[in-house]
């Protein structure tokens, strides 16, 4: 009869401790949804809060470029953020279009320098930024833009013609039937040669 009592005991002991542990289930399930909805809500609000940074500094930077005025402080800053953002959330769709921007940022502060150090440093970063849209973004509409861009800065910026070549060349391949193909052929004769090697080109053809 005392064993009959035990084992009732702890048939009801193991009643309750089951009944515990689905409680505490079902409060950890609770806990763990709540703290995931409020994860995601911080990170959209990071997110957002980043974008809106980005889109002010576009803004400013913009106005001044209508003033014809060039902020190099502004524009580093857009970069430095765009190259954080676009690291932080890849595959949001505003990381190519930000990227692109801060591309032609760094052209411009590359080609405005007056520091070689600066003027090289910011080329590169013009470079690697086209380079990582096109691996990345590769159905961008702007991916034609990145490579005449690089183009751009190897011919005026770096005077690397060899290079310079190799992009317009492979813009000529890729679109063909582009209305700028046939001004980047006929630019290519012209390539990397001073004016007067122009003008006799031009008089031998």
């Amino acid at each position: 009869m005392l064993l009959g009592k035990q084992s009732l005991n702890i048939n009801q002991n193991i009643i309750k401790m089951k009944k515990l542990l689905l409680f505490f289930t079902i409060l950890a399930l609770i806990c763990i949804t709540s703290c995931y909805r409020n994860t995601n809500r911080t990170l959209l609000q990071q997110k957002g809060k980043a974008q809106t940074s980005l889109l002010q500094l576009l803004q400013q930077i913009d106005s001044l470029n209508n003033l014809e005025e060039f902020d190099s402080i502004l524009s580093k800053d857009y970069i430095s953020q765009t190259e954080e953002f676009s690291e932080a959330y890849p595959e949001d769709p505003m990381s190519a279009e930000f990227l692109y921007n801060a591309g032609l940022l760094a052209m411009n502060i590359a080609k405005g320098s007056d520091s070689q150090e600066e003027k090289y440093k910011y080329s590169q970063k013009a470079i690697s930024i086209f380079d990582e849209i096109h691996r990345i973004y590769p159905e961008f509409n702007g991916i034609k833009n990145c490579i005449i861009n690089k183009g751009v800065v190897y011919d005026d910026i770096l005077q690397d013609y060899e290079n310079a070549e190799i992009c317009f060349r492979e813009f000529i391949a890729r679109y063909p039937n582009d209305t700028l193909a046939n001004n980047i052929k006929s630019y290519l004769q012209y390539l990397g040669k001073s004016p007067d090697e122009i003008i006799l080109t031009k008089e031998n053809n």
